[in-house]
């Protein structure tokens, strides 16, 4: 089907509708059935009540029935002792397109009371079938029929239980309401093998919905090996939020991304601002804003995104897009979003406002409309970054890595008991892999250059813009560690940028005056992050975008967080010796310095404490490490430690 334009009935907002007619269904089941506005999946706002599971069953194979070439089925569960119904991934694609195509993942409400997502798969499942008008809210229209040529999509609605528990009487109760977990209160959103800290060391951990999805998602990468598939690429995992002031918020995911996938993942997340935007310009928006402030909801904007930390103030061990999104695993590009109010957690078929649900729709339709419009456009070559660089930088080598049968083993004595009966993976991490990662993608050299080399003068220092120390300025032995520290010093006073990050910080004293080695100290912090940007970091904080303060995660290096759990190093220097010096705090964490500028002759020193840690074997990991975890705000620091100025 062709994309057609937008209308004043864009996103199916309609005057609610009645009818005596007793032979109006609720949806289609059979081809001759009626509903209220004629669709199989009727609009919110001309609906009673939320979609039973039944319900979603029965439209969906109607909608297969009617369009076998486009839309199919698979079980991916099959309903039993434990699963109260089978777990679907809707498969949406040209199927007489023949050839391996890329696949796109739509997760919708892994966590049953998180309604919004589901309610609006299922409706634009039909609006992109053409069974009614497919609509957009701006010029850029969705090709549908190119998108289906070229992808295939997968619905995929993995928590059936959590869904089917809000329909009917449950656990005693006359009225059941729709649950997070399943039935033994595990949190499918925690149930995926990620490489890194994994927070259930526990038998018996993984329940069957949590298994039959990663299986899925391995099935789709082993296909990429094989050549039967080219592999999947983006990726949207739609949740619900207790309440935000926002129509949705965006989480970017973190891990080993380099620079090309993080940078996808931050374009993705603006797309999503403008399709949102977009729709909150519309008239039929302004119609339902007025029913909502009704109910004393009032919108002020229409996305917001940033980490999981950046919004919602925590992480999380083993949830599904972290997978999606695992190197060596699966290798999506997949990003979560939070609908607001639509994290019910007393809800069930009687709580239902149509208006409500309208707004999630219309903004899962928006959302997804988004990822799809981005996919296409990486098809057309649109969307190919290059870390820009002002000149040639050069990372002072680390050889050691990190290895599970190294000479401290696993190095984790939970590991060791690894009381969860986990396949215990292997693993070869180095932070050195980011800046190997970094260098294809930069725009000018970025190269090692050794302590030795550094040493002795063999390396010419003065034909690089920065010289970036991480986590250690001084990685190997020197024979001569004030001669090392006087040539990085040189290097700076002639004109230089030397670089510190991390535990890195440490070398302050044997580089510039006025600092003794208790100035520069460590705390423990949920993540990396900077704590708050100051003004007088000028050109250090341009580019900043969407809620930016955490540059590196934990999860995918091995660090426990959570309360007196926290374990993130963040490395900062006393702010009152840093002015004293001529420093420039750029931002802070806990009253400190963790990234600024500090003038050294004729060129300068610059720290940001909180970028590439080394991983860590000190907790369990029974999946494995990644080498680092840098965000899209990580990476805008560190390309303006190199270029400003």
């Amino acid at each position: 089907m062709a994309a057609v334009a937008a209308s004043s009935v864009a996103f199916g907002v309609m005057p609610a509708l009645s009818t005596d007619d007793a032979s109006v269904t609720p949806v289609k089941c059979e081809a001759g059935d009626t509903t209220v506005d004629g669709r199989v999946f009727p609009e919110p706002t001309v609906s009673a009540t939320y979609l039973t599971f039944a319900e979603f069953e029965c439209g969906i194979s109607l909608l297969v029935e009617q369009n076998p070439d486009r839309l199919r089925v698979d079980v991916v569960l099959e309903a039993g002792d434990k699963a109260e119904g089978p777990v679907y991934d809707v498969v949406m694609s040209d199927f007489t397109v023949e050839g391996p195509k890329e696949q796109l993942l739509v997760m919708s409400s892994i966590h049953g009371n998180e309604i919004g997502p589901r309610e609006g798969a299922a409706r634009q499942i039909e609006d992109m079938l053409g069974t009614h008008a497919f609509t957009d809210i701006d010029d850029d229209q969705l090709d549908v029929d190119r998108l289906l040529a070229e992808f295939e999509i997968h619905w995929v609605f993995p928590n059936p239980e959590g869904w089917i528990r809000g329909e009917g009487p449950a656990d005693g109760n006359l009225f059941g309401t729709y649950a997070r977990a399943e039935h033994d209160g595990k949190d499918l959103n925690r149930n995926f093998p990620v490489k890194g800290f994994f927070a259930y060391n526990s038998a018996g951990y993984f329940e069957e919905e949590g298994i039959a999805v990663r299986e899925l998602l391995q099935d789709g990468f082993r296909r990429e090996q094989d050549g039967t598939s080219q592999g999947w690429d983006l990726g949207t995992d739609n949740h619900g939020q207790i309440y935000d002031t926002y129509l949705a918020a965006g989480l970017q995911i973190v891990g080993q991304f380099d620079f090309q996938k993080s940078e996808r993942l931050a374009t993705f997340a603006d797309r999503i601002d403008d399709e949102m935007a977009n729709y909150m310009a519309t008239a039929a928006f302004a119609e339902l804003q007025l029913a909502l402030q009704a109910q004393g909801r009032d919108i002020a904007g229409g996305y917001r995104w940033g980490t999981l930390y950046d919004i919602l103030g925590y992480s999380a061990s083993g949830s599904g897009i972290d997978y999606y999104n695992t190197p060596g695993e699966v290798e999506g590009v997949g990003f979560a979003t939070e609908l607001t109010v639509s994290n019910q957690p007393a809800a069930n078929v009687y709580t239902y406002s149509g208006p409500v649900v309208q707004v999630w729709v219309d903004s899962i339709r928006a959302i997804n409309n988004a990822m799809f419009k981005e996919a296409l456009a990486e098809n057309d070559g649109e969307r190919r970054f290059t870390f820009e660089l002002d000149g040639d930088v050069a990372y002072i080598l680390d050889p050691a890595r990190i290895t599970h049968d190294d000479d401290n083993g696993r190095g984790s004595a939970a590991d060791a008991q690894n009381a969860g009966g986990h396949e215990l993976q292997p693993y070869d991490v180095s932070r050195m892999d980011f800046f190997a990662e970094l260098a294809p993608l930069a725009s000018t050299e970025v190269v090692p250059v050794t302590v030795a080399e550094i040493e002795s003068g063999a390396v010419d220092l003065a034909s690089f813009t920065a010289v970036i120390a991480a986590n250690d300025a001084m990685p190997e032995p020197a024979a001569d560690e004030a001669a090392y520290f006087g040539r990085l010093r040189a290097y700076a006073e002639a004109g230089g940028t030397l670089i510190l990050t991390d535990a890195a910080l440490q070398s302050l004293p044997r580089i510039a005056d006025g600092f003794t080695s208790s100035d520069v100290t460590v705390v423990k912090n949920y993540v990396g992050a900077v704590g708050s940007f100051t003004s007088a970091g000028g050109e250090l904080n341009a580019g900043l975008r969407g809620i930016a303060s955490q540059t590196y995660d934990t999860v995918p290096l091995g660090y426990n967080f959570g309360g007196s759990n926290n374990s993130a190093p963040n490395w900062r220097v006393a702010t009152s010796k840093w002015n004293a010096a001529g420093g420039i705090t750029a931002g802070t964490t806990s009253s400190q310095t963790i990234y600024g500028e500090l003038p050294l002759g004729e060129g300068r020193v610059r720290i940001l404490g909180a970028l590439l840690p080394d991983p860590t074997e000190a907790y369990y990991h029974p999946f494995g490490l990644q080498d680092y975890a840098v965000t899209y705000t990580g990476y805008t620091l560190l390309q303006n430690m190199v270029n400003a100025g």
